[in-house]
């Protein structure tokens, strides 16, 4: 009688030895690392394109990155290569193009980091061919539902009659004005 019970305590007790082994590995197993203070993103996207239409059915505006991942905190997407059109009701356009950019709250807030080019192109269908006025600074933040972005560096501002220099600026990409905070400069060239 008791032979019908060999087979079973003898599972169960390999089944509690394997397990006592396993919690002794894990214990003595180091802890992954990982990197201090960088969190990994919930969802990317390579090859992007984030289109918005104002109130006519008209576009808005385009956002285009080679590369975007999101984190759930801050609720934020970072941009590799980001390039921003605003669409004017005229049909002209202005383009911003930098390294890298940071969107909270959808695209409504963005902040364009490192080599930053505002352009308004000569040509709207050819958005990255020759431009009228050409804009360069560091760092730009944009609120987009307002098609409105300042920055507090230095900006270089080049136009078909010569260069300006500033800290910092104002864009009004809708009403197509610059305002030029501090420290300006300029070289205004005539043609004769």
């Amino acid at each position: 009688m008791w032979r019908k019970f060999i087979i079973p305590l003898g599972i169960a007790a390999l089944a509690w030895l394997s397990m006592q082994w396993l919690d002794e590995q894990q214990a003595r197993a180091p802890a992954p690392e990982v990197a201090e203070g960088r969190e990994s993103p919930d969802a990317y996207m390579e090859g992007i394109v984030m289109r918005s239409m104002n109130a006519d059915g008209r576009p808005g505006h385009e956002v285009r990155a080679a590369r975007a991942e999101h984190f759930e905190r801050g609720d934020r997407t970072e941009f590799e290569a980001p390039f921003i059109s605003f669409y004017r009701p005229d049909g002209r356009l202005w383009t911003l193009a930098a390294e890298r950019g940071v969107a909270r709250d959808g695209d409504r807030e963005i902040l364009l980091q490192g080599e930053v080019l505002i352009r308004r192109p000569s040509d709207p269908a050819r958005p990255r061919g020759e431009a009228d006025l050409r804009v360069r600074t560091r760092e730009l933040r944009i609120l987009s539902d307002e098609e409105f972005a300042e920055t507090d560096q230095p900006a270089t501002i080049e136009h078909r009659y010569g260069r300006v220099d500033a800290v910092g600026m104002k864009v009004w990409f809708k009403q197509e004005r610059l305002q030029l905070l501090s420290q300006v400069h300029g070289i205004y060239e005539t043609s004769q």
